[in-house]
């Protein structure tokens, strides 16, 4: 039995061609006709032969790998964006690393060591954009792309990035709620320092104030980015004598844990309160949650980043870019008119 791997040379022999005549064929190189590089592949599954990847950088100065680095991948909208990504890189043979950043700095060692060409480039994926590791990966001229994340101050005219409507998609969740008849609203929230977060804020307490309406400060919740926050806020807001008639949780999966609080707590939804998420992940749908919620197009934003990330690979030029994809009220059972006498 053969104990070494199969080389590019034992397929050119195989075949009956040169080396350059194999490398070209599974490159599906024009050069090679048609016939002669199906036969090639062909023979190369068959026996087994997978391209060198160290040689082949060698000659191409890539490594063809991508890294992404998300926020914690308990939080369901981050899977969704990393799935998409990695699948649109398969498509053009480029392999993902995935670095999950779950405590700050944790990965400042890792990051820094992608300068020394281990990727062709980077997608940041709502990670922690306050560290100074993102403008020292600026400075290096790697190709970037921040993804579902603002940045803040002079770095965002140096960067490209993919985001959605913020600050409009706030002002959707307060236009909505008022028009329903809503006064009294809470909000459950997250850390400041995250720039969407603060922007989707910005624009919630922005419209509502345009409505005559200033959210209480007992009626305000923060914390972290997930479901134990909104369960933790769910509590904090609902076991009081003066309960809000709505809350706005600042993503679906904070929702998710303000929805538990009320079913704790004995809290008809939507008849005694009305709750509003942010993201519309495909399980906010579910007949069991059916939550209303603002929709970002997170799979057209991740397939966006991907574009425009392989197009600075394969040396596009120009000032950088920022996308920014509208949002949509999605309108389901959580929300309703408040009761009459709340």
């Amino acid at each position: 039995m053969r104990n070494k791997p199969v080389t590019g040379y034992d397929v050119a022999r195989r075949a009956g061609v040169s080396q350059s005549t194999v490398s070209r064929a599974l490159r599906d190189d024009p050069r090679v006709i048609k016939e002669t590089r199906d036969e090639i592949q062909a023979l190369a599954k068959e026996m087994g032969y997978v391209p060198h990847v160290t040689a082949r950088s060698l000659i191409t100065r890539r490594s063809s790998s991508i890294a992404v680095v998300s926020g914690d991948l308990r939080n369901p909208s981050y899977p969704t964006l990393v799935n998409t990504l990695q699948d649109r890189f398969a498509r053009d043979d480029y392999r993902v690393l995935l670095m999950s950043d779950r405590t700050e700095g944790s990965l400042d060692g890792d990051i820094r060591a992608l300068r020394g060409g281990l990727v062709d480039g980077v997608v940041f994926i709502s990670a922690r954009l306050d560290s100074p590791i993102v403008s020292e990966m600026i400075d290096w001229q790697i190709p970037l792309v921040i993804l579902n994340r603002d940045v803040d101050g002079s770095q965002a005219g140096r960067v490209d990035r993919v985001t959605s409507d913020n600050v409009g998609g706030g002002r959707l969740v307060a236009d909505h709620l008022v028009a329903m008849g809503h006064r009294r609203i809470g909000l459950i929230s997250g850390p400041l320092d995250n720039a969407s977060v603060k922007l989707r804020e910005t624009g919630f307490r922005d419209a509502l104030k345009r409505h005559g309406i200033v959210i209480d400060d007992a009626l305000t919740h923060r914390g972290a980015v997930d479901a134990k926050t909104g369960l933790d806020g769910g509590f904090a807001l609902l076991d009081r004598d003066d309960p809000p008639t709505a809350v706005f949780c600042i993503t679906d999966y904070v929702a998710f844990g303000t929805l538990d609080a009320t079913k704790r707590l004995g809290i008809a939804v939507p008849e005694d309160l009305s709750v509003v998420g942010y993201n519309d992940l495909d399980i906010s749908g579910w007949s069991i949650l059916d939550l209303t919620t603002v929709r970002q197009p997170l799979e057209d934003m991740a397939l966006a980043a991907a574009e425009l990330l392989l197009a600075r690979i394969d040396g596009a030029a120009g000032a950088p870019v920022h996308r920014q994809f509208g949002v949509d009220w999605v309108q389901r059972g959580t929300a309703a008119a408040p009761p009459s006498n709340p």
